[in-house]
Order: structure tokens, then sequence, then C-alpha cells
């Protein structure tokens, strides 16, 4: 029985590790934006994309928002223009400008580098995310 319970658990690590190691064309990757063709109909691109985190209506448009995944990068906020009149999609793009307003305001957020005193050492420690780096002089 132990030798199943392994396999098990082993079978199962596999499949959550298959799950991350991905192409990136899940429901949130902005792979899918190049599906996208102007004139789709609203329902259509639901059906890629699912539901938006926003919509507005600007000057006789609807806009929607998106936050789609880019390898390497991060979630990027994605903006899709339909017509109001027929919910056709005219255009898209990503707000770049946007994605580095954000990123600009996670650094704000990080703790500041402290300087500590190791053997003698002159260190200092700075984190980014879940990691610490440490540079000794």
């Amino acid at each position: 029985m132990t030798r199943f319970m392994r396999l098990l658990c082993l079978l199962a690590v596999l499949t959550s590790l298959a799950g991350c190691a991905g192409t990136g064309g899940g429901l949130n990757s902005a792979s899918k934006t190049n599906e996208l063709a102007p004139g789709m109909d609203s329902k259509d691109v639901k059906d890629l994309l699912g539901e938006p985190s926003q919509t507005q209506f600007i000057s006789e448009k609807w806009v929607w928002k998106y936050s789609l995944h880019q390898p390497w990068k991060g979630f990027v906020p994605y903006y899709l223009v339909f017509d109001t009149t027929d919910k056709r999609l005219e255009s898209w793009y990503a707000d770049e400008a946007e994605y580095h307003r954000q990123q600009q305001l996670w650094m704000q957020a990080m703790p500041p580098v402290q300087n500590t005193q190791q053997d003698s050492f002159n260190c200092t420690s700075s984190s980014f995310g879940n990691s610490v780096y440490t540079t000794c002089k």
C-alpha cells in the first residue's frame, strides 16, 4: 500500500509541475491577444479572454480592461475598445506606461536597504521579493 501512495504522490507532484511549465496560453495569458481580430463580437472576445476586470463607456466607445500575463514580465493591463452600437471589437493595446507605473509603486513599497556588520566586514543587505541579497566589502 505504501508503494501505491508514493506513486500517487509522485503523480500529483508531476501533474502540478506540468501545469506550471505550460506555454502561457492560459485564460489570462497575453498570448491570447494574437487570436483577436477587428470586428470580433464581444461574446467571442469573452469566450477567448474571459470576463474583463473593468468596463467603461468613453466617447461612444465601450472599453474593457484585462490584466493579462506576459512571460518573464508579469501582469500587464490591456484595453479593448468596442463600438457601442454593434458591440464589435475595434482595437486593443497593452498599456506599457500603466504597467511601468505599477512596477514603480511596487519598488517604492519594498523595504529600504539595511547596513549590518558581520565578522568585521561591511555588509549591505537588500531584499527583492522573497530573496535577500548581501554584499560584503
